[in-house]
């Protein structure tokens, strides 16, 4: 994927992903993501309503609606779907 869409804000992000049965989307960033980056991602969208993958093997972007909460683990950046 080249880019991660959280709401309104978009992120140029070269990564891995994939979106679980549960609808919970894993993103494994290619190249390590800076600390100030993850914490400004987490303050402005620990919780966002829509989350876009853009890759370059889409024909289109993909779009799951939420909400999401957003962390990090171990470098990897998982959106787990919480109830409405």
């Amino acid at each position: 994927m080249e880019k991660l869409v959280l709401d309104d804000e978009e992120l140029s992000i070269l990564a891995r992903y994939s979106v679980r049965v549960d609808q919970t989307i894993v993103v494994e960033p290619l190249k390590r993501l800076t600390e100030d980056t993850v914490n400004r991602i987490l303050e402005k969208n620990s919780t966002v309503k829509k989350v876009g993958i853009q890759a370059s093997d889409l024909s289109s972007p993909l779009t799951f609606e939420g909400p999401y909460m957003f962390k990090r683990v171990n470098g990897i950046l998982i959106f787990n779907r919480t109830a409405s």
